[in-house]
């Protein structure tokens, strides 16, 4: 049985993670130098500091204060299911089963799976009958589900595709790649696709991150930048990240907003365009938004906050009024798209985990999310409140199925989202380069309307309590279960 339940590789990601972010602060800002000062570590110097002091405890093989780091790191992002493992780990390794237990038991609600047979710091844990009822829960959680169905395959010659964009008076699906940035559009229902636009007919064009369709106006809007990964024709002049608005039709550049040039720090990803024209577009790395108004010349930055971690997908709500911008560490924001500035955090029930959200929709008082960074890989229906601030009730819509690759991006059409079902990211090097053979990527399709609401289960919540109540009896008074 392992004495010090860490993984080898995270910690040593830990250690690098740690030295990386330190590198980017000013020396006058380094953790250790800021932490002896009065001024108040942001929440990036907080998990530079704390993972650092975790990274030590792992050399040091102090599992005491391991566990103390992790559960630091836990409070800063909540959602990281390698933090929430950790502490069951660790918990059961140092003998508080109760904190183990507690741990394990919000994982299990929040749908999280995880095979703790193959865990041996766990043992402790297996004394007792409260570990096989949430073990069998948790594997249980990992079995595919769902009733998504493969509507068309983009063939693996395609590399990396990252977008896709639907416009619905024609039926023609958009798909974006990031390797030799191109625009396929798809014939036939799907059982076909052709070049739309390339590096070679759109200047500026690079990897593609994001497309919206606005068939008002007759345009396909484009987030592009450049990445080590992208494998077309580079043009030093070319802006590093910008939107470039193409003809819905022909497919012709009409105008391109850059973001920045040279070596600047940006790269925009998803977007999403408001009924009056407005184009809002995610940063992924400063992390912040921007904001197009119509015949407006250039981009406006619109929001950011120095809390932001990696912007990923937007939706607008009915009456574009609220923007919602998933952030793949700490959830949800809802952001007033008015002009208001106003922001809030997502309200959500404890029993979801709303890490990792790639791919975030709008659909009839709802959001739908693929969330590729947790385990299962899934998709969720969230039922919104009337004020749209807070989720009132979750509904599973496909988990775990053997298509899922790293599902990340899709499109709404009515009540079906089409979405890519996987990824080429983990099957490249940092050049885009394959590392082995690259699929075919599935594009999906799911009606969201058939998602049964699921909120938190009082019956097996108590059950569950029970159970524990009576392990943590046993064991006080010395006996086994």
């Amino acid at each position: 049985m392992r004495k010090f339940a860490v993984s080898v590789m995270l910690f040593a990601g830990l250690v690098l993670a740690f030295s990386a972010a330190a590198q980017l602060l000013p020396e006058a800002q380094q953790p250790a130098a800021r932490a002896e000062s009065s001024q108040p570590l942001s929440q990036q110097q907080q998990m530079g500091l704390w993972i650092g002091k975790a990274a030590q405890a792992w050399q040091d093989k102090d599992t005491e204060n391991w566990v103390a780091a992790t559960e630091k790191l836990h409070e800063l992002r909540p959602f990281n299911q390698d933090f929430m493992r950790h502490l069951v780990e660790g918990n059961a390794e140092l003998g508080h089963l109760d904190k183990a237990f507690e741990m394990m038991l919000s994982m299990q609600q929040q749908g999280l799976t995880v095979d703790w047979d193959s865990i041996d710091a766990v043992e402790p844990l297996r004394e007792h009958r409260l570990y096989d009822y949430l073990n069998d829960l948790m594997t249980q959680a990992g079995q595919p589900f769902g009733n998504a169905e493969t509507w068309s395959t983009l063939p693996a010659e395609h590399a990396m595709p990252e977008a896709l964009a639907l416009d619905a008076d024609s039926g023609r699906m958009f798909a974006g790649t990031v390797q030799q940035g191109l625009i396929l559009v798809s014939d036939d229902d799907g059982k076909s696709w052709k070049r739309f636009a390339s590096p070679e007919t759109v200047d500026g064009l690079t990897s593609v991150f994001g497309m919206a369709v606005d068939a008002e106006r007759d345009h396909l809007w484009v987030a592009t930048g450049k990445v080590g990964q992208f494998q077309g024709k580079k043009k030093d002049e070319a802006a590093n990240s910008a939107l470039l608005r193409l003809d819905l039709k022909s497919g012709k550049l009409q105008k391109s907003y850059p973001v920045s040039v040279g070596s600047g720090r940006n790269l925009l990803g998803s977007l999403v365009v408001a009924a009056d024209g407005r184009v809002f577009a995610a940063d992924t790395q400063s992390p912040v938004i921007y904001r197009l108004d119509p015949d407006a010349d250039e981009v406006a930055l619109y929001f950011g906050h120095p809390n932001l971690t990696s912007l990923r997908g937007m939706a607008l709500n009915a009456d574009d009024s609220l923007l919602y911008v998933s952030d793949y560490e700490l959830g949800i924001m809802v952001i007033d798209a008015t002009g208001g500035q106003q922001a809030w955090q997502l309200a959500i029930p404890d029993e979801l985990n709303a890490g990792g959200i790639d791919g975030l929709f709008w659909w009839d008082n709802h959001l739908v999310v693929i969330q590729n960074a947790i385990a299962p890989q899934r998709l969720m229906r969230l039922t919104l409140g009337r004020d749209g601030l807070g989720v009132t009730s979750i509904a599973p819509l496909a988990a775990a199925l053997e298509e899922f690759d790293t599902p990340t991006f899709g499109v709404m059409d009515g009540p079906d989202l089409y979405f890519l079902a996987a990824s080429h990211w983990q099957h490249v090097d940092g050049k885009g380069k394959p590392v082995d053979d690259l699929p075919d990527v599935p594009i999906m399709k799911v009606d969201v309307s058939e998602a049964r609401d699921q909120p938190a289960s009082e019956e097996l919540l108590e059950r569950a309590r029970q159970s524990q109540a009576a392990s943590a009896a046993a064991e006080k008074e010395g006996g086994q279960d």
